[in-house]
């Protein structure tokens, strides 16, 4: 691969054609694997939000916390709806 050289006034266009680049890198590793990337507008769910999704008692998903897909934050647990879609559709068990 041979080394380009870009003069100052070609820097804004060169930026923009790689800002497109990585946008639809993004959009492809998001099509391969849905479950990794929670949709944009998946909201966070709470504990119980998640059991009730999942048809479960809070306990249950406290004690399943190891198998079922979570995210903590500022030691907080949540959890996305898709991947717990996901994660049921994959033949996931409680």
């Amino acid at each position: 691969m041979q080394k380009q050289s870009l003069s100052f006034d070609q820097l804004p266009a060169a930026v923009y054609q790689l800002c497109q680049e990585v946008s639809e890198l993004k959009r492809l590793i998001a099509e391969q694997h849905p479950a990794t990337a929670p949709a944009i507008n998946d909201k966070p769910l709470t504990v119980a939000e998640a059991a009730e999704f999942l048809g479960i008692s809070k306990q249950t998903v406290y004690q399943n916390i190891a198998r079922i897909p979570n995210r903590k934050k500022h030691g907080r647990l949540f959890f996305y709806r898709t991947e717990l879609a996901a994660y049921l559709n994959g033949g996931g068990t409680v």
